[in-house]
């Protein structure tokens, strides 16, 4: 009896692009294999997905949205990849406005809880008119997922700043904490607290504007979430009551994050060190600041007071409000 012929070596990476994009679970790509020894490739991926052949030519043709085509506008670039999405910058056919689209993970996109946070956050930029935070226009389907079309933020995130190796001198760090807790302010104002606050989510443009993006996890104190004792964010800059999952979280959540990210502007490191993020939580909860690895460096003492304050661990020690941080930091600049 002759052998099976293998399954040619593009098909395979084609298969494994749809199990590493989230097109396909890899127990379903396994089953495709098997029966691509018996079928024509495409058919076995077919009856295995009830794709039709125009939606998987369109998959190898954009190389798994890699290259997506999207109707109704001209794709740019890749603007940033996380972890549930990818942000490329488009421009609409209709008026030829620059946008971004944030295309969603399909295999969290097919998932409830996921599909309905992302949602919630285009619902959340759509009703925000903050102008330190970044707008949602619309949200629709395509291709087994969702897209988010959004406001173009000119500039890079402060994360991409940091690891080109950008010193940000005192007064730059301290000029772009004071926007963002602007921007909290108004997010405040409207009853939303961001919650995922990091380097990595504040952009900046070349004249030094910055605004917020990924408000995935934004909400009033933990609403929408899956509810006490879920830790969301990012460890590295999570406040104490929000590594323990409390379901009180307030504006100062967000207060005590700035801080940290203001330590790592000026510091170039972070706050705390840690092998994986279980052991970052632990040190954010338990483990003081520690004040030498400021006092070795050029900060003024009004920065060290100012990084202090707002990353105390007690909540009701740092800044209330982003208006007592903003008039604090405001008046040193003036100075």
């Amino acid at each position: 009896m002759a052998a099976s012929p293998p399954v040619p070596a593009e098909d395979q990476s084609f298969l494994a692009q749809l199990v590493f994009r989230g097109y396909l679970a890899r127990d379903l790509a396994t089953v495709v294999l098997e029966a691509a020894a018996e079928v024509p490739f495409d058919d076995a991926l077919a009856a295995v997905t009830d794709w039709d052949s125009a939606r998987i030519a369109f998959l190898r043709r954009t190389k798994v949205m890699q290259k997506p085509e999207i109707p109704g506008f001209k794709m740019g670039p890749l603007l940033g990849t996380g972890v549930t999405a990818e942000v490329f910058a488009a421009q609409r056919n209709k008026d030829f406005k620059h946008v971004a689209l944030k295309i969603f993970r399909p295999d969290l996109a097919a998932d409830p809880i996921s599909a309905k946070r992302f949602l919630q956050e285009v619902k959340l930029l759509k009703d925000l008119n903050v102008p330190g935070v970044v707008r949602g226009f619309r949200a629709f389907r395509f291709i087994g997922t969702i897209i988010m079309e959004m406001e173009k933020v000119p500039g890079k995130n402060l994360e991409d700043m940091l690891a080109e190796g950008h010193k940000f001198s005192e007064r730059e760090a301290l000029s772009i904490v004071l926007q963002v807790a602007e921007a909290l302010d108004g997010m405040r104002g409207q009853g939303v607290v961001h919650r995922d606050l990091k380097p990595g989510n504040v952009m900046v443009s070349k004249v030094g504007k910055v605004k917020l993006i990924d408000l995935g996890f934004a909400g009033e104190g933990m609403s929408g979430t899956a509810g006490e004792g879920t830790t969301l964010g990012t460890a590295a800059y999570l406040a104490p009551e929000q590594a323990q999952g409390r379901a009180d979280l307030d504006g100062r959540a967000d207060i005590y994050s700035l801080g940290a990210t203001l330590y790592h502007l000026v510091v170039g490191a972070l706050p705390f060190e840690a092998g994986d993020d279980q052991e970052m939580v632990r040190k954010q909860v338990l483990e003081s600041l520690k004040g030498s690895a400021l006092k070795g460096r050029s900060i003024s003492p009004h920065l060290h007071y100012f990084i202090e304050k707002m990353m105390a661990k007690d909540r009701e020690v740092r800044y209330s409000t982003p208006t007592e941080l903003m008039e604090d930091i405001a008046a040193h600049l003036a100075r």
